[in-house]
């Protein structure tokens, strides 16, 4: 049988099993969903299904590693290997249906914080060094704040249909990060001096 052939059947499965896994879990948290009505949907066997992941956990782990792949190919493809705040919000809005897994009604947000404190370095890097002199406990708590107000925002965009311009949201995430990292950091080196 013809490659291309073989390929597209394949893309054409695997993203019947994602749309009809995403449907899912904008009804049910991932722990009610089986891979039967998985299947169901897609309009496959549980075979072809086990053919591809082991099971909803799996998948769910697949999908996050695909936007994540997504994030470090684009990038690598920067000349500084770092992607500004618009970027970032461009590939999420680009990728919408991906984040019904984090900010959807059964989404998983512990897991999307998470990825935005292992991957904001770069962003957070600028804020936090001009709080040099600030003990690494308060650079700790502001980049955990930090983060989580950064997720909440994205939260809040993609609840209202990501319809608004991602330069638009990443200029407010800008202004809040960096005005309030000067604020926390003045306070901060105020009780220190």
């Amino acid at each position: 049988m013809d490659e291309k052939k073989i390929d597209r059947r394949v893309r054409y499965t695997k993203k019947a099993i994602r749309e009809s896994f995403l449907d899912l879990l904008e009804q049910k948290p991932i722990e009610k969903i089986s891979v039967t009505e998985i299947c169901k949907r897609a309009d496959i066997n549980r075979g072809t299904f086990y053919s591809h992941y082991s099971d909803p956990f799996e998948l769910k782990e697949s999908l996050e590693r695909e936007l994540m792949d997504i994030f470090v190919g684009s990038a690598s493809r920067t000349e500084d290997g770092r992607l500004t705040a618009k970027d970032a919000l461009s590939i999420l809005q680009e990728n919408k249906d991906l984040c019904r897994l984090f900010c959807g009604p059964n989404g998983d947000m512990d897991a999307f914080v998470k990825i935005i404190m292992d991957n904001s370095v770069n962003y957070f890097q600028d804020i936090l060094r001009s709080g040099a002199r600030v003990p690494e406990l308060h650079r700790e708590c502001l980049h955990a704040m930090l983060v989580s107000a950064v997720s909440a925002l994205i939260k809040f965009w993609f609840e209202n249909d990501m319809r608004d311009d991602p330069e638009l949201i990443a200029e407010c995430m800008d202004n809040f990060c960096l005005g309030g990292s000067q604020r926390f950091y003045e306070n901060v080196i105020k009780s220190f001096t």
